[in-house]
């Protein structure tokens, strides 16, 4: 596999230009993706070891990729139903030499794993309320796994907590919860 700076190069091309065809995330350009990079990283800070990660809603690659590039000892199932952005995630862990990374064309409810195939954390960027996404994917996540959704100030809506607590980079809140054991 290519170094962590090439390999976040490499993608930024093969996003923006994947991106011009099929929409994949909006208006991007090369600071934006080098935005949405820093911010899918960022957790890594604070996130504790883990050794399977789940990503609902992949995508454009957000956050999975850029985690899956640095933590390569770690192993990534990402999740999304669109066909188109599984078949660029798929390409893009080709071209990148990713061979930590699953991916499944199917919506979240529809994936069965056994328990040795359950996450440690179940990852997802702004996809859907809170509370109604730990309902739908707790189904794919291990006895004392976590959930790290990157939010925007809609989390203050979504679930009654102090979202002072949680970590924040740019505009971008990090709701982490450990589930018990």
């Amino acid at each position: 596999m290519i170094d962590a700076k090439e390999a976040f190069r490499v993608y930024t091309q093969i996003l923006l230009k994947w991106n011009n065809i099929h929409n994949l995330g909006g208006n991007l350009d090369s600071k934006l993706i080098e935005s949405y990079i820093k911010e899918s990283v960022y957790p890594l800070e604070f996130l504790p070891k883990f050794d399977h990660c789940i990503d609902i809603g992949s995508g454009a690659g957000f956050p999975a990729i850029p985690l899956a590039i640095i933590c390569n000892d770690a192993y990534f199932t990402l999740i999304d139903p669109r066909k188109k952005r599984c078949a660029f995630l798929q390409m893009v862990c080709i071209e990148l030499g990713l061979r930590n990374v699953r991916v499944i064309s199917k919506r979240m409810e529809e994936v069965e794993l056994g328990y040795e195939q359950r996450a440690d954390i179940i990852t997802s960027r702004a996809l859907m309320d809170t509370c109604k996404l730990m309902d739908k994917s707790r189904h794919l996540l291990k006895k004392g796994g976590a959930f790290l959704f990157y939010k925007g100030s809609e989390l203050e809506n979504e679930i009654d907590c102090d979202i002072s607590k949680f970590w924040r980079f740019n505009q971008r809140i990090y709701f982490y919860r450990q589930l018990e054991e």
